[in-house]
């Protein structure tokens, strides 16, 4: 079998950005309820303040999702455990992913 050096493909479930996540709960954020969370893709500023090439901890969540969201990390301390954990999966795998080298394309050169 011959050796490739092809790219892995991108997973189907990368994130489209700006992200919306359905709250399980709304709860209230700038004197208004909220019922989704709509997060923008980070700058690499951020990705470099935040200390996030080498994925995502803890410690860099609740300030990461109030700026990328632009909410109160007081907000983000009310929502349900499910959403935090669905949220840190959702940007972790997005680390991961963005990582990786670009899928070669699939059409053909001219």
């Amino acid at each position: 079998m011959a050796e490739t050096n092809e790219a892995p493909a991108r997973d189907p479930r990368e994130i489209t950005w700006p992200y919306e996540h359905p709250l399980a709960a709304a709860v209230r954020a700038h004197d208004e309820m909220v019922k989704v969370l709509v997060l923008r893709e980070p700058t690499g500023e951020e990705v470099l303040e935040f200390g996030l090439l080498e994925g995502l901890s803890a410690d860099q969540f609740f300030p990461l999702v109030s700026k990328l969201a632009s909410v109160p990390t007081s907000t983000l301390k009310k929502i349900g455990a499910r959403d935090i954990l669905s949220l840190g999966t959702v940007l972790s795998r997005f680390f991961v992913w963005a990582a990786l080298p670009p899928a070669p394309s699939t059409t053909a050169s001219a």
